[in-house]
């Protein structure tokens, strides 16, 4: 089968949201031979969000933001502390930084167990606590209320809390947001890749509210001055200033699909939940033969073989397009490995 007929729902990418002619704008001769210049972003940044430019900072996705506050507020020697399984980078930049990785054990389609973080993080003492709202890979999202008692307590035990939100964009409820940007101590990042379909670009963000602002100085000394291309910035200016009608179109087809792809894996017999982010995540009896089957009809899915955490566990990321949704729940009913 030829790549380009693969269905890769194994990532979680977004649908690209840039039209040909804004492409064509992004990779200008003129953007190519330019040095990057953060700042332009920056300042889009700050008025999207209606914060002060100090207050945030452009990175290479939020893969790069969240290895700056590794390195620059844990690293070597330091704890950091998160739920598993859990999104890889957060463990993979805990190895990179040298810092000592503290899992707490979350199944996935469970309740958060906040308050066995909460006694972790006093007992273990970490630099730094990171939790994602949307998780990954079960795509629910942290309460306002286990937000202020983990918050409150990372206060007091002198933690940084980072916030990673990355898929809230596909969440019912954004006010997580400005509450976390009124909170100290709180540091927040965020990517154009899932919503705005720029993975390929890598830019993101991170930003901290009022208080936090030397936060956002630690991450500018942590990183190179050139981490972003003059296409990733142009890219995500573009995106910001002219696409906010498409974006608010593809996240609503992406909520109707995850509805209806969540109900389908449950009709079939697997064990699913709702989900807040652009994915599906469902324990099937054999998510290898599960996997196998799909990808035997071009339809590529996430799993993770051999480990213990996340055995059965499948991932499916919505498309964002009729045609190959269809396709998808064509496969689906004549899949193998659910029960």
């Amino acid at each position: 089968m030829e790549q380009s007929e693969w269905l890769k729902l194994d990532a979680n990418e977004g649908r690209c949201l840039l039209s040909p002619s804004q492409l064509a704008r992004v990779l200008s001769p003129e953007v190519a031979r330019r040095y990057p210049r953060a700042e332009l972003l920056e300042r889009d940044l700050a008025a999207y969000f209606g914060l002060p430019r100090e207050q945030l900072i452009a990175t290479a996705g939020a893969d790069d933001a969240i290895e700056r506050a590794f390195r620059i507020l844990a690293g070597h020697g330091s704890k950091v502390l998160t739920t598993v399984p859990g999104f890889v980078e957060f463990l993979d930049a805990a190895v990179r930084t040298k810092a000592e990785f503290i899992g707490v054990k979350k199944r996935p389609g469970t309740a958060l167990p906040a308050r066995e973080i909460c006694e972790r993080i006093k007992r273990d003492k970490p630099s730094l606590v990171v939790i994602a709202s949307p998780d990954n890979p079960d795509g629910r999202v942290l309460s306002i209320e286990d937000f202020q008692l983990i918050s409150g307590i990372c206060r007091s035990e002198g933690a940084v809390f980072l916030l990673d939100l990355t898929y809230l964009d596909f969440a019912d409820d954004s006010s997580i947001l400005q509450r976390a940007l009124e909170t100290p101590g709180v540091l927040i990042t965020g990517s154009f890749s899932k919503s705005r379909g720029l993975a390929g670009f890598r830019a993101g963000w991170a930003m901290a509210g009022s208080e936090g602002a030397g936060l956002i100085g630690f991450l500018r000394e942590a990183g190179p001055p050139f981490s972003l291309s003059s296409p990733a910035i142009e890219a995500a200016r573009i995106a910001l200033a002219e696409t906010d009608a498409v974006r608010a179109a593809f996240v609503q087809r992406i909520k109707k699909e995850r509805s209806e792809l969540k109900d389908t894996l449950q009709a079939a017999g697997a064990e699913t939940w709702e989900s807040q982010a652009n994915f599906v995540s469902a324990f099937v009896a054999n998510a290898e033969a599960f996997c196998l089957d799909l990808r035997k009809k071009g339809i590529l899915i996430r799993r993770w073989p051999g480990n213990l955490d996340t055995e059965g566990l499948v991932r499916i990321t919505c498309p964002g397009e009729v045609e190959a949704f269809n396709r998808l729940m064509n496969a689906l009913r004549r899949v193998e490995g659910i029960r």
